[in-house]
């Protein structure tokens, strides 16, 4: 008996073969980004990557006929101009898109925020504060920060939430959060209501209320890996997702990595809700594109010589340092104009996600 009848899920270099992985395992290595180095490029051919089957809820039009099928977008029955265009997707019940929903303005905003107040451990706790090796103060976002907290404490170790300790959660997602659930609280989708009435109540996302905010920070060339969301005590209300900057290919299936995901790409602006079944399923994001709209960067013409130079890997080093050490980046030495420039800059090959999800059954006030 040879080698591949009796290991059939490894290759004759000892490398598993695609057998071994899971179909959603599978899915994420079809979308990522594979960068080799210069020696590893001469004897190594990039694989080219197929986009065809992602669905695209801005251009609902250039999808494929069978994703197109699986498309739906929610009629505001009410109408009124301060209403969103929205969609559902049939493949994945539950999950709900709207489309480029934040204003350039609003998106501005959050950026701005992400990186000189979410990224700064005095306001937020994030991964170079409490989860390094050597944790350290920070005063805004660097690298290689890749997330932050906002409202109760997550514990990553324990993957639960400390409610004794907290930050303030900003009263513009919360508000943001809030208005677009208005739109779709009476949806109804392969027969079940996302959001079923609670007792007594007209609907239940009457008492939706955001409690945290996970911020994600992904360069080109990150990814991040299946997972479910399920640490939180309240699984019945949504989760929020926010793109900004950089636009990403996003994968969702069902409570079970042995089925095949969907994939998505989110462009900077849209909102997606995780509700119904969709709400505890698998999901990940194995690519960032590298597009984030002019607005939120720096044009390639308007780099200083210094500042191409201060690009490593598509991510941006204010203070680059030859060991591969963490320089800490004061941000009260800078001036506004020099932090107006060092946000844009780090936006320029990277995607932030701000994803919020209520954590416990009570209102906490005191959040806002």
């Amino acid at each position: 008996m040879n080698r591949e009848e009796t290991c059939p899920n490894e290759c004759r270099n000892g490398e598993k073969n695609e057998l071994s992985y899971t179909p959603f395992r599978q899915v994420e290595k079809k979308y990522k980004l594979y960068q080799f180095s210069k020696r590893e490029a001469k004897r190594r051919e990039t694989p080219p990557t197929d986009f065809v089957d992602v669905v695209d809820f801005s251009n609902v039009e250039s999808n494929t006929e069978a994703n197109r099928n699986l498309i739906h977008k929610v009629v505001d029955k009410n109408g009124g101009t301060d209403r969103f265009t929205c969609f559902t997707f049939a493949g994945v019940p539950g999950l709900l898109v709207f489309p480029q929903v934040l204003t350039p303005e609003e998106q501005v905003h959050l950026c701005r925020e992400a990186v000189l107040s979410y990224g700064d451990s005095s306001q937020h706790p994030n991964i170079l504060s409490t989860h390094a090796k050597n944790p350290m103060a920070t005063t805004c976002y660097q690298p290689p920060m890749r997330w932050s907290t906002l409202g109760f404490s997550y514990e990553w170790t324990s993957k639960t939430y400390n409610e004794g300790v907290y930050s303030p959660f900003p009263a513009l997602i919360k508000d943001k959060m809030k208005g677009l659930m208005s739109l779709v609280e009476h949806v109804k989708q392969d027969s079940f209501a996302l959001f079923p009435a609670a007792p007594g109540d007209a609907v239940e996302t009457q008492h939706y209320e955001p409690q945290t905010a996970i911020v994600n920070y992904y360069p080109v060339g990150s990814m991040m890996m299946c997972h479910q969301d399920i640490s939180e005590q309240v699984l019945t209300r949504p989760l929020m997702s926010i793109s900004l900057g950089c636009s990403c290919i996003f994968l969702m299936g069902t409570n079970s990595r042995e089925d095949t995901p969907y994939a998505f790409k989110l462009r900077s602006g849209d909102v997606v809700a995780f509700a119904g079944p969709s709400r505890t399923a698998f999901h990940s994001v194995p690519r960032i594109l590298d597009d984030c709209p002019p607005y939120l960067t720096v044009a390639d013409e308007d780099l200083t010589e210094t500042e191409r130079q201060s690009y490593d890997n598509h991510t941006y080093y204010k203070n680059a340092s030859p060991d591969g050490s963490i320089v800490p980046v004061n941000k009260a030495l800078l001036s506004e104009e020099e932090r107006e420039r060092y946000w844009r800059l780090c936006m320029k090959h990277m995607r932030v996600n701000i994803n919020a999800r209520q954590v416990f059954e009570k209102e906490c006030a005191f959040l806002f």
